[in-house]
C-alpha cells in the first residue's frame, strides 16, 4: 500500500475515494516506520498513520529529512508534514497544507479531472520514424516468488514475497542501452489486527471500480511501473494474502555501453530505497480523528 507516498499515493487515495463505504469491522489503525533514500532528497525518516473506519481513510505522514546534504541546505533537519482525508459522507478528499494553512478539496465529481491529467507525449509522425528507427524497447521482465514457509517478523507469521521487474531501452546508434530494475520484497501476515478490513477495502476497491485489486494491493509499489497484464503471474499474486508488516523497495539505474562487446560498461546508481516496517496496528472502537486534524485559521479552497 502506502512515496507509498508521491505519485503512487496520490493516485491510489484518489482512486479509494470512488468506493462504497465497506462492512463495518471497527476502526482500525496502522502505524509504519518509514525510512528512504533518494538520489536527489537524501535519506528521510517518517511515520506514517493510516486510519480506516466505515466513512473515511485518514493518512498522515510526518518526514524528517536527515541526509547531510539537506542538512547543509537548510542548516537544520527538515520537517514535512502530509496529511490526506477521503470522506465519503462528504464525497471529498481533504488535502491539508499545513505550510499555507490550506485544505485543498477535490469533490468525488471532480476526480476524473485528477485522473485525465497525464503529460501529452503525441509526436508528430516524422519523429516518431526517427525515435523508433534509433532506439528499441525490449519486452519487461516481471519475476515474482512467494516463500512456501512462513517467517516470523516483527512479532507476526509472515510469508515471503520476492518480486522484480527490468525494463530496458535500447540505443542502436550508441550500441548502449539505459535498464531500469525496480525491487520489492515484502512480508506479509494475515494475523495482523485489522487485516480483513483492509482486505475488505481493497476488495470493494476493485469490485466498485473495475480494476485488478492485485494492482492497488500489496505490490502496488512496483505495479505502477507494469503496463502488462497481470495474466502470467495471477496465481503467484492470488497467494499473497494479509497485511505488509515490512516493505522493502528499492530503483536502480543503469547506463550500459558498448553493448556490441563482450565486456560491456556498466554505471550504476541506486535511484531510490524505501523501507516500510509496521510498528503498531490495532482494532479500536472509534478512531482519534483529530491526530489527523487541521487545529487554527486554515482557509478552504475547492479544486475544480
Amino acid at each position: 500500500m502506502i512515496n507509498y507516498f508521491g505519485m503512487l499515493l496520490g493516485i491510489w487515495l484518489t482512486l479509494v475515494c470512488a468506493m462504497p463505504a465497506s462492512i463495518c469491522f471497527g476502526d482500525v489503525l496502522f502505524v509504519h516506520d518509514y525510512h528512504s533514500d533518494e538520489y536527489l532528497m537524501g535519506k528521510m525518516e517518517s511515520e506514517l498513520r493510516v486510519g480506516y473506519t466505515p466513512r473515511a481513510m485518514l493518512v498522515d505522514k510526518q518526514t524528517h529529512y536527515t541526509g547531510s546534504w539537506m542538512k547543509r541546505f537548510f542548516g537544520e533537519i527538515k520537517t514535512q508534514r502530509d496529511t490526506t482525508h477521503f470522506l465519503l459522507e462528504k464525497r471529498q478528499i481533504r488535502e491539508i497544507d499545513w505550510y499555507k494553512n490550506k485544505i485543498l478539496i477535490l469533490p468525488f465529481e471532480n476526480i476524473l479531472h485528477v485522473r485525465m491529467l497525464q503529460p501529452n507525449n503525441a509526436m508528430t509522425e516524422g519523429a516518431a520514424e526517427i525515435i523508433n528507427a534509433r532506439y528499441e524497447v525490449a519486452d519487461p521482465m516481471f519475476t515474482i516468488t512467494v516463500a512456501p514457509e512462513t517467517k516470523t517478523v516483527g512479532g507476526y507469521p509472515c510469508r515471503y514475497i520476492e518480486a522484480g521487474l527490468r525494463l530496458e531501452t535500447r540505443d542502436l546508434k550508441k550500441n548502449a542501452a539505459s535498464i531500469t530494475l525496480i525491487r520489492q520484497n515484502l512480508w506479509v501476515s494475515d494475523a495482523v489486527p485489522g487485516a480483513d478490513q483492509y482486505d475488505d477495502f481493497h476488495r470493494h476497491l476493485a469490485e466498485t471500480l473495475g480494476l485488478e485489486a492485485e494492482r492497488l494491493g500489496q505490490l502496488n509499489f512496483l505495479l505502477r511501473y507494469w503496463q502488462g497484464p497481470l495474466d502470467p503471474i495471477r496465481e503467484s499474486l492470488i497467494q499473497i494474502k494479509g497485511y505488509p508488516v515490512q516493505n522493502d523497495f528499492s530503483v536502480q539505474a543503469q547506463y550500459v555501453k558498448n553493448t556490441n562487446t563482450p565486456t560491456p560498461d556498466v554505471i550504476s546508481k541506486m535511484i531510490k530505497k524505501e523501507r516500510m516496517t509496521l510498528s503498531d496496528a490495532k482494532v479500536i472502537e472509534t478512531l482519534d480523528e483529530s491526530r489527523f486534524a487541521a487545529v487554527g485559521p486554515f482557509s478552504e479552497m475547492i479544486l475544480k
